[in-house]
């Protein structure tokens, strides 16, 4: 394996975030990791299956200004905030981290997240089926991934100190599809906490540096190289 390569990214535009995203999976195939950790300004974020009809409380984002946006990845729809800090990673797809099965080697790096919020909060930490992680059976992070272009790409939420009445808002919790309707995919609902909830005094730094520690003594890697985009 080549090197863990950690990203600085100081935009807070989702806009530009889903482009900065979008060229990371792009980018020229290697050996090395690529690690980025960031924030939006609130927005809304559709999966790339989804339907915002059934997903988005569009009044009130509208009447809030809340952009919706759409990634390239599947899942659910999911609330940013500059309390929620985004992590992606994104690899080769056959250089293999902990299987080849793409959940599996999503779960993996969803554990890696998990054991930090271990660390910081000295609670009960799970990491279910679909790669989220829950602290005393509430959902702290979800997240999704993508294989194209020969390269392995997750990204993740982590709720930090996010506005959660604002997410709970913007968002539809009980919204049912139309009998029948099969061709878009719909968010499963789970009951949501903040990490300042179970570490009152933790800030964003402490997240980041926290995370960042652990992916780097995690993966079995040649160099850390810091890098701005």
């Amino acid at each position: 394996m080549g090197a863990l390569r950690i990203l600085k990214n100081d935009s807070t535009d989702p806009f530009v975030n889903l482009e900065v995203e979008e060229q990371i999976l792009c980018c020229e195939q290697s050996s090395d990791v690529l690690l980025m950790l960031w924030r939006n300004e609130p927005c809304v974020v559709l999966g790339k299956f989804q339907n915002p009809c059934y997903e988005v409380n569009e009044d009130y984002v509208h009447a809030e200004n809340i952009p919706v946006v759409r990634r390239f990845t599947g899942g659910g729809t999911v609330y940013h905030d500059l309390g929620n800090l985004n992590i992606t990673l994104c690899k080769d797809k056959n250089n293999v981290l902990f299987s080849h099965y793409i959940l599996e080697e999503a779960k993996g790096i969803a554990n890696i997240v998990a054991e930090a919020v271990r660390k910081l909060t000295k609670a009960s930490v799970l990491v279910d089926d679909r790669a989220s992680v829950f602290v005393e059976d509430r959902k702290i992070s979800g997240s999704s991934t993508a294989v194209a272009k020969h390269k392995f790409f997750y990204h993740s939420t982590l709720l930090v100190s996010t506005d959660l009445l604002r997410l709970k808002k913007s968002l539809k919790w009980e919204e049912e599809y139309p009998q029948g309707e099969h061709s878009f995919v719909k968010s499963k609902r789970s009951p949501v906490a903040n990490l300042s909830d179970y570490a009152p005094n933790i800030t964003l730094d402490i997240v980041k540096e926290k995370i960042i520690n652990e992916f780097i003594h995690t993966l079995p890697v040649e160099e850390i190289l810091f890098v701005q985009v």
